[in-house]
């Protein structure tokens, strides 16, 4: 059982690593092409994420967010004008400021997501768009375990240890706390969300499709988004707004 358990997680990390390279690719895809943009990446990380997806922008101007010093300093060091921050405590920057906000993989792990959705249109300018993308609970993974009676895959419920599901996709014990995922959202949740914040839904996507290893993933993501692991949203901010 135990070499079972050991080879289903490293197909599942195997998945996990291939869908997040295809989340990265739709995101590209939906930035728009611009001759110049003032983009804002929340959780920014080390910044190359970000350089690599406005690659559409011909002169963007990148800030980023993040909690984590270590990523402050990195994302600066490539030219990313960043602020150390909780985005769930608010976003440091002035009103109608930015053309673009990016948050991906990010939304999950806050508990104040109105104050989150709040503060992107209040940065946004009228116009300006959203690319946002989570992990899905209606994955066809997560609602496997879930008919199991286990804790869903993409929900963490303690910051010590894994617990409520026998298989994981990372080695839990050298995660840190802020890694957990508080909320996990269905396509129809995250869509909603947005809309009560007064955000009009351009594009909703999907990307991977477990168990299925790529291109078979890729192409059924894209035929049923609603059970891809990953979920994204694109949603703009109205000219007038409400």
């Amino acid at each position: 059982m135990v070499v079972i358990t050991r080879l289903f997680n490293k197909y599942l990390n195997y998945l996990w690593l291939k869908s997040a390279e295809q989340n990265n690719r739709i995101l590209i895809s939906r930035i728009n092409r611009a001759n110049f943009a003032k983009v804002l990446d929340i959780g920014c990380d080390s910044g190359k994420l970000i350089i690599e997806r406005v690659q559409n922008i011909r002169k963007p101007e990148i800030y980023g967010i993040d909690i984590r010093s270590e990523a402050v300093s990195s994302s600066r060091k490539l030219g990313i004008r960043t602020k150390k921050g909780n985005a769930e405590k608010g976003l440091p920057f002035h009103s109608n400021f930015f053309d673009i906000v990016s948050a991906n993989q990010i939304i999950e792990h806050l508990v104040n997501v109105d104050r989150f959705a709040s503060e992107i249109y209040r940065v946004l300018k009228p116009n300006g768009y959203l690319i946002l993308s989570t992990e899905n609970l209606s994955s066809w993974h997560n609602i496997f375990a879930l008919i199991l009676g286990w804790q869903a895959f993409s929900q963490h419920i303690s910051q010590i240890k894994n617990i409520g599901n026998p298989f994981r996709l990372s080695n839990w014990e050298d995660i840190p706390a802020y890694y957990t995922h508080v909320k996990i959202f269905t396509p129809k949740g995250l869509k909603d969300l947005f809309k009560t914040h007064n955000f009009q839904i351009i594009d909703f996507f999907g990307a991977s499709y477990y168990p299925f290893p790529p291109p078979l993933s890729s192409i059924l993501g894209k035929i049923d988004p609603r059970h891809s692991p990953f979920i994204g949203i694109k949603a703009r901010k109205p000219e007038v707004p409400k």
